[in-house]
């Protein structure tokens, strides 16, 4: 990764932020992390605010006006030219009649709205034998009408019972309640108090039921229809007015929508005068590109490349860019999960795609129960019920599952149907735990030579040769391995047994003396162990120590579940045979071998799932990966969506 700042003239920078959005590479930086100088600083101005946001929105009023929903927007060439100051014009131009058709046919609706609740008012009066225009002019009662909000208007209810006051709710709509109170001429200082706290919004009824006919419920409704009918004049307007110009609007939107995402990529820029200064992150490969965009078409804007060790502050964290195979992405998020690799370190996903496959197939191995297990998260995906990452992963992990079960004869749980390739868990019990142990050390032996890889890229050679989980702990560890393995099959050493313990006492010096040997030998100091006691580093290497024995162990977990799994499809299998003499034997037979293939899909798929990520975060992560990496968030295109990190290390 490399910070690169920019700096020119306005038009050149908005050109090239347009380029670089639709490139998709570029993270914007602060700029008070990159300018230390505070008396340079102060002269640089930053602005925040992105002024086609409310171009944007009036824009909205074109498509609304008509009915529509919002076109999508598509990426436009910017020209120099294109300034704020003509855009605005422009839209302003277009959309100012169709904002006061808007505004007259949102003005028309809440009429609406009104004559609608007095209708229902009038029509409940008349239903009760009430004359509306007699009860306007009575002189022992009040009368308001109005609208608040549902919510309201509960607290209203409650608080009129204990108060000379009468509610009557007419009608809701939109979350908002239209209702008639009446209360007596000596509660009006108190009835209007009681209004007024639960933001009771008035109406007058008396001039509109004053000037209708004798028969109020058919006048209001002609009020009401003739508003209606002006209402979807409005819209036929406005629809057709898009019609017309259906293509230079999408245009214009488009545009406005682009210069919308410049300003979103050029937040937090620095402006002096006319000059822009704009800073972020660029992948290395990119940099090739953006220097040939800056000398064709912005050859008064200056690039500046600064790279990780001559960053200002080492506060600034360099984003992780993940570049991996389309199935090895899905895999990033399992990484993800635990912690994301800072920048420079190992990308462990590939080998997590690998083994996270291998460890489940070999714990769950059964051709029904895979393909079960992947048709079910496919559908999910395909619903959106899961997750594209998630989905592939449970799919990957599937078909390992299937893998496996050829291999091992196993079809939901029968292993008399299709003949072992390879083993039989059961059969085979003793193999299954000594491959398991054998697993278990070539995984802790790649993650340790992925430590040493890792100290070799940052030149920390000491503890590449001495650390517990460098060289000398690797050797230590695969001499300790070789030597058990002997001894408990009973099998003679090639060498003599003196000779291997005074190897593993050797190891064991170089491990406990790896900041003097390196000091000595390399002529370096191990930083991070400057403010470590002794004591606290010896109870490092013990701890080393006893990884290596329970990191190991931790994988006849394999054995263990693939084992499991066996079992409790003969638990399956016995239950459903003892029911098979009962009445309705067959069916209850079926419906035990089912519920339990369920079961087992469902539970322990997901115990299995678990354990894998176990052995990934612990016995493997344990040897090599820190992570603590922050993602690299290039600004794009899509202002909506999810951006899948991708990484160069």
């Amino acid at each position: 990764m490399l910070a690169v700042t920019l700096i020119g003239p306005k038009d050149e920078m908005e050109y090239v932020a347009n380029q670089m959005i639709l490139l998709g590479g570029f993270q914007p930086l602060s700029l008070d992390l990159i300018l230390g100088d505070r008396s340079l600083r102060s002269k640089v101005k930053t602005s925040t605010d992105n002024p086609y946001d409310e171009l944007l929105s009036e824009m909205a009023y074109v498509w609304q006006a008509a009915g529509e929903s919002l076109p999508e927007a598509h990426p436009v060439p910017v020209t120099k030219e294109q300034t704020y100051e003509r855009m605005r014009a422009e839209v302003r131009k277009i959309t100012e009649k169709l904002r006061l058709w808007a505004e007259r046919k949102s003005s028309l609706q809440e009429e609406v709205d009104e004559l609608k609740a007095i209708l229902v008012c009038a029509e409940a009066l008349i239903k009760n034998k009430m004359d509306p225009k007699e009860l306007l002019d009575t002189q022992n009662l009040l009368m308001f009408f109005g609208k608040l909000s549902d919510e309201n208007f509960k607290r209203l209810e409650e608080s009129s019972q204990s108060v000379p006051m009468l509610v009557m709710k007419l009608y809701s709509w939109h979350h908002e309640t239209w209702m008639l109170a009446f209360a007596i001429p000596e509660y009006k200082e108190g009835a209007e108090k009681l209004l007024d706290s639960v933001y009771f919004k008035g109406y007058s009824i008396d001039d509109v039921l004053k000037t209708i006919s004798d028969n109020p419920a058919e006048a209001l409704q002609k009020r009401i229809d003739n508003k209606i009918r002006a209402i979807e004049g409005l819209s036929k307007a406005a629809k057709d007015y898009l019609d017309k110009r259906r293509k230079e609007l999408e245009k214009l939107y488009s545009s406005v929508y682009t210069m919308q995402r410049i300003y979103d990529l050029c937040k937090g820029r620095g402006e002096i005068g006319d000059i822009y200064v704009l800073s972020g992150w660029i992948p290395e490969d990119m940099l090739a590109q953006l220097k040939s965009l800056i000398e064709h078409q912005a050859p008064r804007t200056t690039v500046m490349i600064e790279e990780e060790k001559n960053l200002p502050y080492s506060e600034i964290r360099v984003p992780t860019y993940l570049r991996n195979l389309p199935l090895v992405r899905a895999f990033q998020h399992v990484v993800a999960m635990y912690s994301l690799p800072s920048y420079g370190e190992i990308d462990p996903s590939f080998f997590v795609a690998v083994t996270f496959c291998l460890f489940f197939g070999f714990m769950f191995g059964d051709v029904g129960h895979g393909l079960v297990l992947g048709l079910l998260a496919h559908l999910l995906q395909k619903k959106r019920k899961m997750s594209k990452s998630l989905g592939t992963v449970v799919k990957a992990a599937a078909c390992s599952s299937v893998l496996f079960g050829f291999l091992y004869g196993s079809i939901f749980g029968f292993e008399d149907i299709i003949p072992a390739i390879w083993m039989s868990p059961m059969k085979d019990m003793g193999k299954m735990l000594s491959l398991s142990l054998v697993i278990g050390v070539s995984i802790v032996t790649i993650g340790m030579i992925l430590n040493m890889i890792l100290c070799y890229r940052q030149r920390d050679f000491g503890r590449m040769l001495f650390d517990g989980r460098g060289m000398a702990g690797l050797i230590f560890y695969l001499t300790a391995a070789w030597a058990i393995y002997a001894v408990m099959s009973h099998k003679p050493l090639p060498i003599p047994g003196w000779v291997v313990a005074t190897l593993l006492c050797v190891l064991l010096t170089c491990i406990i003396l790896r900041d003097l040997l390196a000091r000595i030998l390399l002529k370096e100091r191990i930083s991070s162990s400057a403010n470590e006691s002794g004591g606290l580093y010896l109870f490092e290497v013990f701890h080393n120590l006893l990884s290596f024995l329970s990191n190991t162990i931790s994988f006849l977990r394999l054995a263990a579940f693939a084992l499991n799994h066996v079992g409790l499809s003969l638990a399956v299998f016995m239950l459903s045979d003892m029911v098979t003499s009962l009445p309705g034997g067959l069916f209850a037979k079926i419906a035990i071998l089912v519920i339990g293939n369920v079961v087992i899909i469902g539970l322990e798929g997901l115990i299995v799932f678990i354990q894998t990520l176990r052995l990934e975060y612990y016995e493997f992560f344990s040897k090599f990966y820190k992570g603590g990496g922050v993602s690299f968030k290039p600004v794009r295109w899509e202002k909506t969506g999810e951006s899948v990190s991708r990484s160069q290390m």
